[in-house]
């Protein structure tokens, strides 16, 4: 009776070495695809700061024209104003002229 007590403890025994390296094997695995999928996304965090600071520099260059072209427009309105000033000027003197008689 105790050899075959002995014997069922060794057979516990090896089914339960046998169950703890299945388990190991099945915990690398996940380590491993774990560890993979770490890599993948860092790897990618990396691919989004270089596409922010793509997109930052776009947006900078984007504004600067943006401010460049209002500048051009501010003058322009301001060349406007003043040529028609002058028209208006001018053409309010041709009528205080044409209405006085003198032409």
């Amino acid at each position: 009776m105790p050899a075959e007590i002995h014997e069922t403890i060794r057979k516990m025994e090896g089914e339960a070495e046998k169950l703890i390296e299945k388990a190991r094997t099945e915990a690398r695995g996940i380590l491993e695809d774990t560890n993979k999928k770490a890599r993948e996304i860092l790897s990618a965090e990396l691919l989004v700061d270089k596409f922010k600071t793509e997109r930052d520099r776009i947006v900078s260059g984007a504004q600067e024209e943006a401010e460049k072209r209002i500048e051009k427009s501010r003058k322009a309105s301001a060349g406007i104003r003043s040529a028609s000033s002058g028209k208006i000027d001018a053409f309010s003197r041709s009528m205080a002229d044409q209405v006085r008689g003198i032409s």
